[in-house]
């Protein structure tokens, strides 16, 4: 992809779907509650290491880092994302964690600056994958770590399953099934031992994922979500779009527990170090 990926990225993190994340963030940290712990244990980070969270979004993965690390860095192309995650870092008292704008593929960051590189989600938006895990393998130290989640195929988790099975009943979506980034391990490891990583290890990680409180919540959630509302737009028929939302509101139904509305949440746990 050329660089106006990187600016259409930027766009929508400072713009609509920025906004969108902050509004939820609570609930984003509540749906990926059980997937992070397999991030920061694959990481391993010690005291006096430095970190580099990529794509860091509201900072909550930094904070946790900087909570071990000497120092945490969290990266992002979005600007109001940044401005919550240094309030945050602040009411925390986090004061060894720091945050910058920018793109990891194309900002420079001074080599061997970090022990540790994680990621929670952040690394699926880059519109040069190879060019961006280049650079980041450049900003660790020899034998640096790198950790990472990333989403698996989108119909094998039902965080994008339930909707996307109830508008394709409808209208099948055009071409490959699946667009995750990251999505197929082999397409990973390549990626990775080409842009100068080792010792790369994939694993599948399952955890339940709270969604909200109730069906009413929930579906006031997902009717927000680009997927969906994209979804509902190609159908270009509001009355086979209101089918589709009838089904994934009965999917919630039918998994709401009495703390809330949960699903299975599907993520690759990706390690590697730097030669």
């Amino acid at each position: 992809m050329t660089a106006r990926g990187n600016a259409e990225q930027a766009r929508g993190w400072n713009g609509d779907s920025g906004r969108y994340w902050i509004a939820h963030r609570e609930r984003h940290l509540a749906a990926h509650r059980r997937l992070v712990p397999h991030l920061f244990a694959a990481a391993a980070i010690s005291p006096g290491e430095r970190v580099l969270d990529v794509g860091c979004g509201c900072g909550g993965t930094t904070i946790a880092a900087a909570r071990v690390a000497d120092r945490a860095l969290g990266l992002d192309l979005s600007g109001p994302m940044l401005q919550v995650a240094r309030r945050l870092a602040a009411d925390a008292g986090a004061a060894n964690a720091s945050f910058a704008q920018g793109d990891a593929q194309a900002c420079p960051l001074r080599p061997g600056c970090c022990d540790v590189m994680i990621s929670s989600f952040g690394v699926m938006f880059f519109a040069d994958p190879a060019v961006a895990f280049a650079n980041l393998a450049a900003a660790l130290r020899r034998r640096g770590r790198l950790a990472f989640l990333c989403w698996q195929r989108d119909l094998d988790n039902e965080l994008f399953a339930i909707p996307l099975r109830a508008f394709l009943a409808r209208a099948p979506r055009p071409g490959p099934a699946d667009d995750v980034p990251f999505a197929d391990p082999r397409q990973v490891s390549g990626l990775l031992s080409a842009t100068g990583w080792e010792d790369i290890t994939i694993g599948s990680v399952r955890e339940p994922a709270w969604m909200g409180s109730d069906v009413a919540d929930v579906m006031g959630y997902v009717r927000g979500q680009r997927m969906v509302r994209n979804l509902a737009a190609g159908l270009g028929n509001e009355t086979l779009a209101g089918q589709a939302l009838a089904d994934i509101a009965e999917q919630y139904a039918a998994r709401q527990r009495p703390d809330g509305i949960w699903v299975q949440a599907a993520a690759w746990l990706v390690t590697a170090r730097r030669p």
